[in-house]
Protein backbone atom coordinates (compact mmCIF):
# COMPACT_ATOMS: atom_id res chain seq x y z
CA UNK A 1 0.00 0.00 0.00
CA UNK A 2 1.03 3.58 -0.87
CA UNK A 3 0.50 5.72 2.02
CA UNK A 4 0.13 9.44 1.89
CA UNK A 5 -0.57 12.33 4.22
CA UNK A 6 -4.55 12.28 4.79
CA UNK A 7 -4.64 9.49 1.99
CA UNK A 8 -8.24 8.52 0.94
CA UNK A 9 -8.70 5.54 -1.34
CA UNK A 10 -11.74 3.79 -2.19
CA UNK A 11 -13.48 1.11 -4.76
CA UNK A 12 -16.27 2.62 -7.07
CA UNK A 13 -18.49 -0.02 -9.14
CA UNK A 14 -20.07 1.15 -12.04
CA UNK A 15 -23.70 -1.19 -12.57
CA UNK A 16 -25.96 -0.61 -15.26
CA UNK A 17 -27.45 -2.70 -18.18
CA UNK A 18 -25.62 -4.00 -21.17
CA UNK A 19 -24.48 -1.39 -23.11
CA UNK A 20 -25.24 1.42 -21.08
CA UNK A 21 -21.71 3.28 -21.60
CA UNK A 22 -19.61 1.66 -18.71
CA UNK A 23 -16.73 1.20 -20.16
CA UNK A 24 -16.69 4.36 -22.17
CA UNK A 25 -17.21 5.93 -18.94
CA UNK A 26 -14.43 4.38 -17.05
CA UNK A 27 -12.33 5.24 -20.37
CA UNK A 28 -13.01 8.74 -20.41
CA UNK A 29 -12.43 9.31 -15.99
CA UNK A 30 -8.85 7.54 -16.75
CA UNK A 31 -8.27 9.61 -19.81
CA UNK A 32 -7.06 6.25 -20.99
CA UNK A 33 -8.50 2.98 -22.63
CA UNK A 34 -8.75 0.17 -20.14
CA UNK A 35 -12.00 -1.66 -20.73
CA UNK A 36 -12.88 -2.38 -24.61
CA UNK A 37 -15.93 -1.03 -25.82
CA UNK A 38 -18.48 -3.03 -28.46
CA UNK A 39 -21.62 -2.40 -29.79
CA UNK A 40 -21.78 -6.26 -28.38
CA UNK A 41 -23.90 -6.72 -25.48
CA UNK A 42 -21.98 -8.26 -22.71
CA UNK A 43 -18.61 -7.24 -23.97
CA UNK A 44 -17.13 -6.56 -20.27
CA UNK A 45 -17.05 -9.75 -19.01
CA UNK A 46 -15.31 -9.60 -15.76
CA UNK A 47 -14.17 -7.07 -12.86
CA UNK A 48 -11.41 -4.40 -14.91
CA UNK A 49 -10.39 -2.40 -12.50
CA UNK A 50 -8.86 1.19 -13.54
CA UNK A 51 -7.65 3.72 -10.50
CA UNK A 52 -7.92 7.50 -11.07
CA UNK A 53 -5.85 9.73 -9.01
CA UNK A 54 -6.35 12.99 -7.47
CA UNK A 55 -4.50 15.16 -5.10
CA UNK A 56 -4.53 13.00 -1.76
CA UNK A 57 -7.09 10.55 -3.52
CA UNK A 58 -7.29 7.37 -5.60
CA UNK A 59 -10.54 6.11 -6.66
CA UNK A 60 -10.46 2.49 -8.02
CA UNK A 61 -13.09 2.10 -10.41
CA UNK A 62 -14.49 -1.33 -11.47
CA UNK A 63 -16.19 -1.73 -14.52
CA UNK A 64 -18.37 -4.68 -14.45
CA UNK A 65 -20.28 -6.82 -17.26
CA UNK A 66 -23.94 -5.50 -17.92
CA UNK A 67 -26.97 -6.56 -15.82
CA UNK A 68 -29.16 -8.68 -17.87
CA UNK A 69 -31.25 -12.05 -17.67
CA UNK A 70 -28.80 -14.96 -17.45
CA UNK A 71 -29.32 -18.52 -18.72
CA UNK A 72 -25.92 -20.21 -18.62
CA UNK A 73 -23.11 -20.91 -16.07
CA UNK A 74 -20.95 -18.34 -18.05
CA UNK A 75 -23.93 -15.60 -17.63
CA UNK A 76 -24.87 -16.09 -14.24
CA UNK A 77 -20.74 -15.58 -13.48
CA UNK A 78 -20.72 -12.52 -15.24
CA UNK A 79 -23.76 -10.52 -13.30
CA UNK A 80 -22.36 -12.56 -10.15
CA UNK A 81 -19.20 -10.37 -10.65
CA UNK A 82 -21.15 -7.53 -11.54
CA UNK A 83 -23.65 -7.72 -7.87
CA UNK A 84 -20.41 -9.00 -5.74
CA UNK A 85 -18.64 -5.21 -7.43
CA UNK A 86 -21.31 -3.64 -5.80
CA UNK A 87 -21.59 -4.80 -2.72
CA UNK A 88 -18.22 -4.69 -1.86
CA UNK A 89 -17.35 -0.62 -2.82
CA UNK A 90 -17.35 2.59 -1.29
CA UNK A 91 -20.01 3.78 -3.50
CA UNK A 92 -22.09 3.06 -6.69
CA UNK A 93 -22.59 4.51 -10.00
CA UNK A 94 -25.48 3.12 -11.54
CA UNK A 95 -25.76 4.08 -15.10
CA UNK A 96 -28.63 4.32 -17.18
CA UNK A 97 -28.76 4.76 -21.22
CA UNK A 98 -30.64 7.50 -21.38
CA UNK A 99 -32.25 6.32 -24.68
CA UNK A 100 -33.64 3.57 -23.45
CA UNK A 101 -35.27 4.95 -20.17
CA UNK A 102 -37.00 2.54 -18.01
CA UNK A 103 -36.71 -0.81 -18.77
CA UNK A 104 -36.71 -4.72 -16.70
CA UNK A 105 -33.24 -4.54 -16.07
CA UNK A 106 -33.75 -1.09 -14.38
CA UNK A 107 -36.30 -2.58 -11.70
CA UNK A 108 -34.05 -5.32 -10.95
CA UNK A 109 -31.05 -3.03 -10.24
CA UNK A 110 -33.07 -0.61 -8.12
CA UNK A 111 -34.21 -3.83 -6.32
CA UNK A 112 -30.45 -4.90 -5.63
CA UNK A 113 -29.70 -1.43 -4.64
CA UNK A 114 -31.98 -0.83 -2.31
CA UNK A 115 -30.08 -3.98 -0.34
CA UNK A 116 -27.16 -1.84 0.13
CA UNK A 117 -26.27 1.28 2.52
CA UNK A 118 -23.51 2.18 0.00
CA UNK A 119 -24.03 6.00 -1.31
CA UNK A 120 -25.28 5.93 -5.09
CA UNK A 121 -25.19 8.16 -8.00
CA UNK A 122 -27.46 7.89 -10.51
CA UNK A 123 -25.88 8.85 -13.50
CA UNK A 124 -27.93 9.44 -16.96
CA UNK A 125 -25.37 8.72 -19.60
CA UNK A 126 -25.77 9.76 -23.60
CA UNK A 127 -28.10 12.62 -22.73
CA UNK A 128 -27.04 14.46 -25.77
CA UNK A 129 -29.37 12.20 -28.06
CA UNK A 130 -32.72 12.79 -26.11
CA UNK A 131 -34.86 15.83 -26.02
CA UNK A 132 -34.49 17.71 -22.76
CA UNK A 133 -38.09 17.55 -22.10
CA UNK A 134 -37.39 14.21 -22.36
CA UNK A 135 -35.06 13.87 -19.94
CA UNK A 136 -36.60 15.75 -17.42
CA UNK A 137 -39.64 13.69 -17.63
CA UNK A 138 -37.59 10.08 -17.69
CA UNK A 139 -35.60 12.23 -13.92
CA UNK A 140 -38.69 12.40 -12.82
CA UNK A 141 -40.08 9.44 -13.11
CA UNK A 142 -36.89 7.28 -11.99
CA UNK A 143 -36.94 9.90 -8.54
CA UNK A 144 -41.07 8.50 -8.15
CA UNK A 145 -39.58 4.77 -8.54
CA UNK A 146 -36.86 5.11 -5.99
CA UNK A 147 -37.26 7.77 -3.62
CA UNK A 148 -34.31 8.95 -1.22
CA UNK A 149 -32.23 5.80 -3.53
CA UNK A 150 -29.62 8.22 -4.69
CA UNK A 151 -27.26 10.49 -3.22
CA UNK A 152 -27.07 12.47 -6.32
CA UNK A 153 -28.35 12.41 -10.02
CA UNK A 154 -25.90 13.47 -12.99
CA UNK A 155 -26.98 14.17 -16.61
CA UNK A 156 -23.38 13.38 -19.06
CA UNK A 157 -22.54 11.77 -22.32
CA UNK A 158 -19.53 9.71 -21.14
CA UNK A 159 -18.43 9.50 -25.32
CA UNK A 160 -18.06 13.53 -25.42
CA UNK A 161 -16.78 13.85 -21.99
CA UNK A 162 -19.72 16.25 -20.62
CA UNK A 163 -20.43 15.98 -16.99
CA UNK A 164 -17.66 13.12 -16.03
CA UNK A 165 -15.72 15.37 -14.08
CA UNK A 166 -18.70 16.41 -11.87
CA UNK A 167 -19.07 12.34 -11.44
CA UNK A 168 -15.22 12.35 -10.59
CA UNK A 169 -15.42 15.30 -8.12
CA UNK A 170 -18.30 13.04 -6.31
CA UNK A 171 -16.68 9.72 -6.11
CA UNK A 172 -13.91 11.63 -4.62
CA UNK A 173 -15.83 12.80 -2.26
CA UNK A 174 -17.29 9.53 -1.01
CA UNK A 175 -13.86 7.74 -0.68
CA UNK A 176 -12.85 6.86 2.73
CA UNK A 177 -9.39 7.62 4.88
CA UNK A 178 -7.17 4.86 3.56
CA UNK A 179 -3.72 4.10 2.24
CA UNK A 180 -3.61 3.58 -0.97
CA UNK A 181 -3.85 0.45 -2.61
CA UNK A 182 -1.80 0.53 -5.60
CA UNK A 183 1.37 2.59 -6.98
CA UNK A 184 0.58 6.53 -8.02
CA UNK A 185 1.72 5.24 -11.94
CA UNK A 186 -0.84 2.33 -12.06
CA UNK A 187 -3.84 3.00 -14.50
CA UNK A 188 -5.14 -0.70 -13.83
CA UNK A 189 -4.15 -4.09 -12.02
CA UNK A 190 -5.25 -6.00 -15.33
CA UNK A 191 -3.20 -9.11 -15.82
CA UNK A 192 -0.89 -8.42 -19.20
CA UNK A 193 -2.22 -11.63 -20.93
CA UNK A 194 -5.59 -10.59 -20.17
CA UNK A 195 -5.20 -6.66 -21.13
CA UNK A 196 -3.88 -8.07 -24.47
CA UNK A 197 -6.40 -10.91 -24.67
CA UNK A 198 -9.40 -8.08 -24.39
CA UNK A 199 -7.72 -5.91 -26.91
CA UNK A 200 -8.30 -8.91 -29.78
CA UNK A 201 -11.68 -9.88 -28.63
CA UNK A 202 -12.84 -6.17 -29.23
CA UNK A 203 -10.98 -6.13 -32.66
CA UNK A 204 -12.92 -9.03 -33.63
CA UNK A 205 -16.10 -7.91 -32.55
CA UNK A 206 -15.70 -4.66 -34.10
CA UNK A 207 -15.08 -5.94 -38.00
CA UNK A 208 -17.27 -8.85 -37.94
CA UNK A 209 -20.13 -7.25 -35.62
CA UNK A 210 -22.97 -8.12 -37.33
CA UNK A 211 -22.09 -11.76 -38.71
CA UNK A 212 -19.97 -13.24 -35.08
CA UNK A 213 -22.06 -13.77 -31.91
CA UNK A 214 -20.69 -12.81 -28.95
CA UNK A 215 -19.68 -16.26 -27.78
CA UNK A 216 -16.09 -16.48 -28.59
CA UNK A 217 -12.89 -16.27 -26.15
CA UNK A 218 -9.67 -15.11 -26.46
CA UNK A 219 -6.04 -16.78 -24.62
CA UNK A 220 -3.55 -15.27 -24.93
CA UNK A 221 -0.74 -18.22 -24.81
CA UNK A 222 2.45 -16.76 -24.97
CA UNK A 223 4.07 -13.36 -24.60
CA UNK A 224 7.99 -13.03 -25.27
CA UNK A 225 9.99 -10.14 -25.42
CA UNK A 226 13.03 -9.77 -27.71
CA UNK A 227 15.42 -7.56 -28.30
CA UNK A 228 13.47 -5.36 -31.24
CA UNK A 229 10.15 -6.96 -30.70
CA UNK A 230 7.28 -8.40 -28.43
CA UNK A 231 6.13 -11.63 -29.88
CA UNK A 232 2.47 -12.63 -28.80
CA UNK A 233 0.75 -15.90 -29.33
CA UNK A 234 -3.20 -16.35 -28.93
CA UNK A 235 -6.07 -18.11 -29.65
CA UNK A 236 -9.48 -17.40 -30.69
CA UNK A 237 -12.23 -20.05 -29.37
CA UNK A 238 -15.48 -20.34 -30.88
CA UNK A 239 -18.21 -23.15 -30.26
CA UNK A 240 -19.09 -23.44 -34.04
CA UNK A 241 -17.22 -24.66 -37.06
CA UNK A 242 -18.62 -22.13 -39.11
CA UNK A 243 -18.02 -19.14 -37.18
CA UNK A 244 -14.41 -20.55 -37.19
CA UNK A 245 -14.52 -19.43 -41.28
CA UNK A 246 -16.06 -16.45 -40.40
CA UNK A 247 -13.02 -15.65 -38.12
CA UNK A 248 -10.83 -16.24 -40.69
CA UNK A 249 -12.59 -14.58 -43.64
CA UNK A 250 -11.82 -15.66 -47.92
CA UNK A 251 -8.50 -16.38 -47.67
CA UNK A 252 -8.00 -14.91 -44.37
CA UNK A 253 -8.59 -11.77 -45.00
CA UNK A 254 -10.45 -11.20 -41.68
CA UNK A 255 -8.05 -12.47 -39.00
CA UNK A 256 -5.43 -10.29 -41.23
CA UNK A 257 -7.17 -6.98 -40.31
CA UNK A 258 -8.39 -8.15 -36.91
CA UNK A 259 -4.31 -8.97 -36.33
CA UNK A 260 -3.61 -5.74 -37.76
CA UNK A 261 -5.50 -3.49 -35.66
CA UNK A 262 -4.63 -5.95 -32.39
CA UNK A 263 -1.38 -5.39 -33.30
CA UNK A 264 -1.28 -1.44 -33.64
CA UNK A 265 -3.15 -1.09 -30.01
CA UNK A 266 -0.72 -3.77 -28.16
CA UNK A 267 2.19 -2.01 -29.26
CA UNK A 268 0.70 1.16 -27.41
CA UNK A 269 0.36 -1.31 -24.48
CA UNK A 270 4.26 -2.07 -24.73
CA UNK A 271 5.47 1.95 -24.97
CA UNK A 272 5.21 1.55 -28.78
CA UNK A 273 7.43 -1.04 -29.11
CA UNK A 274 7.04 -3.52 -32.33
CA UNK A 275 4.48 -6.13 -32.12
CA UNK A 276 4.07 -9.69 -33.55
CA UNK A 277 1.45 -11.00 -33.18
CA UNK A 278 -0.21 -14.73 -34.61
CA UNK A 279 -3.28 -15.74 -33.83
CA UNK A 280 -4.97 -19.08 -33.66
CA UNK A 281 -8.51 -19.63 -34.30
CA UNK A 282 -9.92 -23.12 -32.55
CA UNK A 283 -13.45 -24.57 -32.33
CA UNK A 284 -14.11 -25.63 -29.19
CA UNK A 285 -17.99 -26.92 -28.39
CA UNK A 286 -19.12 -25.86 -24.79
CA UNK A 287 -16.54 -23.61 -23.77
CA UNK A 288 -18.72 -21.60 -21.90
CA UNK A 289 -19.15 -24.41 -19.80
CA UNK A 290 -15.69 -24.97 -19.13
CA UNK A 291 -13.60 -24.31 -15.50
CA UNK A 292 -10.46 -23.26 -17.53
CA UNK A 293 -12.15 -20.44 -19.66
CA UNK A 294 -13.56 -18.95 -16.71
CA UNK A 295 -10.10 -18.81 -14.73
CA UNK A 296 -8.74 -17.49 -18.00
CA UNK A 297 -10.83 -14.51 -17.89
CA UNK A 298 -10.84 -13.94 -14.45
CA UNK A 299 -14.61 -15.26 -13.46
CA UNK A 300 -15.68 -18.02 -10.83
CA UNK A 301 -16.98 -21.07 -11.88
CA UNK A 302 -19.85 -22.40 -10.27
CA UNK A 303 -21.17 -26.05 -10.39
Amino acid sequence: MNKTENSRCGFVALIGATNSGKSTLMNTILSTKISITSHKVQTTRNQIKGIKNSGNTQMIFIDTPGIFNPKGKFDKAMVSTAWSAMNDSDAVIFLLDATKGITKTFDVVVEKLKTIKTPIALVLNKVDLIEKDELLKLTTDILKIAPDLFSEVFMISALENDGVEDVITWVKNQMPESPWYFEKDMKTDLPLSLHLAEITREKVYEYLHQELPYSIAVKTDKIEEGKNAITVNQTIYTSEENHKSIILGEKGSKIKVIGTKARQEMSLVFGGKKVNLFLYVKVKENWRETPEFFNDIGLDFKE
